[in-house]
């Protein structure tokens, strides 16, 4: 974890912004601060104030929430809702998800499994389907495995997986009489023997990468076990905007990702979506002829602010409010380390897969200003909420009222009876 040089930080580089009224020497521009690009940030992220839009248009705004499986506190898609939806619930995103499936689990970038709305779905796997991770993309995964045999097998079990309620794997291949093989095949898999693989297993993993397979809840339990179910038993004979070509969704893509952030560059699009930095550029060029985005510039770094943000940087805002957000480390916004540092001077680093003294670290965003972690677990058979580290960066937010309040908001969203910090 890295000092970012007190929370108030520097009044640090200007930044000029060109194509807007208002005269600078330097630029024929007007000259913005730093703090007032970060309230564009903060507001565009619904981080400014709890919102009152829905799930599924907070979600879109953001563009998607990532799920991540780590058990330390509350999942990462329920903590970046509790910051930017008003008087949300854990219950709330079940619901929305897995009951009225107004957003739906899917991988998206970097093929990662995220949270996106379903009207949005067929545009994300189109702009996302050949990014490359871990040395090939689902499209690439998915023709390796495209013979004849393999098509027989999905038609095979979407059939007898038709009219069915939602299961979990075991119950799937319980329902299909192949409980047996899909043992011995998940036992020689653990070995490296795929002797024991049948096309129908294969089936399975293709349908499920593809989401014609849809989540449709998770059992209780640390690691929320999912149970599928085919798209077709949910109503959904095919996805909104099915048909889309890659083009078409990548620059729609490139642009709502542009306004969630307010102001970005092309290199931060392509750490967050696993898209190539010369495929991405193309898109700035072309929304900066059409008006859509204009640049800016922060000490010699040229940055882009979507033009429906623009009104925020006139939008007088109180750098002394109590507004607290507790963000997760994997929260949208500090994916990147070194955007967020151009930004907001403020970085950090974990050991993710560290199995013994693990941080979970929560930044403290106060106003438009990160000042410090904790480092949190909650206890779920005691009921204790635990802050096992404090580290406020300026003496000065020590004892801070809102950061008080906002630790006691999180106690109380995990329904914890008690609040320890460990010395």
């Amino acid at each position: 974890m890295q000092d970012p040089g007190g929370p108030r930080g520097k009044r640090g580089k200007e930044i000029f912004l060109f194509g807007f009224r208002g005269t600078d020497s330097m630029s024929n521009g007007i000259c913005v601060e730093k703090s007032v690009i970060r309230n564009v940030i903060i507001a565009s992220q619904y981080l400014d104030k709890r919102s009152s839009a829905s799930i599924a248009d907070i979600v879109s705004g953001i563009c998607g929430l990532q799920y991540d499986p780590n058990p330390t506190i509350h999942l990462n898609h329920y903590m970046m809702l509790w910051n930017r939806k008003k008087d949300f619930a854990v219950a709330d995103l079940d619901v929305a998800a897995y009951k009225e499936f107004q957003i739906t689990e899917a991988f998206a970038f970097k093929r990662n499994m995220f949270f996106v709305p379903t009207n949005e779905f067929a545009i994300y796997r189109a702009a996302l389907k050949d990014v490359v991770r871990w040395g090939s993309s689902d499209e690439s995964w998915l023709a390796a495995a495209n013979s004849l045999e393999d098509l027989a097998a999905e038609e095979e079990l979407k059939q007898g997986l038709k009219d069915q309620p939602g299961m979990t794997i075991r119950q799937i291949w319980e329902c299909l009489h192949l409980s047996d093989e899909w043992d011995a095949y998940v036992k020689g898999r653990r070995a490296g023997d795929l002797s024991f693989e049948l096309p129908i297993f294969r089936a399975f993993y293709r349908l499920k990468r593809r989401t014609d397979l849809v989540t449709c809840g998770r059992n209780p339990g640390t690691f929320k076990e999912p149970l599928y179910i085919l798209k077709e038993n949910i109503g959904i004979k095919e996805w909104p905007n099915a048909g889309i070509g890659k083009e078409d969704a990548r620059a729609w893509l490139m642009e709502k990702l542009i306004a969630s952030f307010g102001v970005t560059y092309p290199v931060h699009l392509s750490h967050i979506t696993g898209i190539p930095t010369a495929e991405v550029t193309p898109f700035f060029s072309k929304l900066e002829q059409e008006g859509k985005i204009t640049p800016v510039k922060v000490g010699k770094k040229f940055c882009y602010i979507h033009s429906s943000k623009a009104v925020l940087l006139d939008k007088s805002v109180d750098q002394d409010s109590e507004e607290v957000r507790l963000i997760s480390p994997m929260d949208i916004l500090v994916r990147d380390q070194t955007w967020l540092k151009t930004f907001f001077d403020y970085s950090y680093t974990f050991e993710y897969f560290k199995k013994k003294g693990m941080k979970w670290p929560l930044s403290i965003l106060v106003g438009n200003r990160f000042v410090g972690y904790f480092d949190c677990k909650m206890e779920w058979r005691t009921g204790r909420f635990l802050i096992k580290e404090k580290n406020i960066f300026d003496s000065a937010f020590n004892g801070h009222r809102g950061i008080e309040m906002a630790l006691q908001d999180l106690a109380a969203f995990h329904g914890a009876g008690d609040i320890v910090e460990i010395k």
